[in-house]
């Protein structure tokens, strides 16, 4: 319930912006449940390195194409976040509806890969370097 409101806000907020907006799908991504269980600092990310290219994803709306010979991995991005698709460009937004990255732009986050999927789980700082 609350990930459909999230959804509605942005819709709305973008919408508030005048003129005639390009039409806008939401795309449901993998998110984090809504705050840390326990609080470990910055020192508790694991070291593994996610990188590659933002590519959409039929089931999980958006996921990283790192090594050409493995399939892309999933991210799940932090709470909050959300997937759109504007004038056929697959965005991903943060929290506050501001554009963090687009389908073919560079992905590196720090972070880990989780059981019970292996989905790999950003922490720390992530960089979106425009293609």
């Amino acid at each position: 319930m609350h990930r459909v409101l999230a959804c509605s806000l942005v819709v709305l907020a973008l919408a508030a912006c005048g003129g005639d907006p390009a039409p806008v799908d939401l795309v449901p991504i993998p998110t984090q449940t809504p705050g840390p269980l326990l609080n470990l600092g910055p020192a508790a990310c694991p070291a593994a390195l996610g990188e590659g290219t933002l590519v959409r994803h039929d089931e999980f709306g958006l996921a990283v194409q790192g090594d050409p010979l493995f399939p892309p991995f999933v991210v799940v991005w932090p709470n909050g976040w959300v997937a759109r698709d504007v004038d056929g460009v697959r965005e991903l937004l943060d929290g506050s509806g501001r554009v963090m990255g687009r389908e073919g732009d560079h992905f590196s986050a720090g972070g880990g890969y989780y059981p019970p999927n292996d989905w790999f789980h950003p922490c720390g700082e992530m960089t979106f370097t425009r293609a």
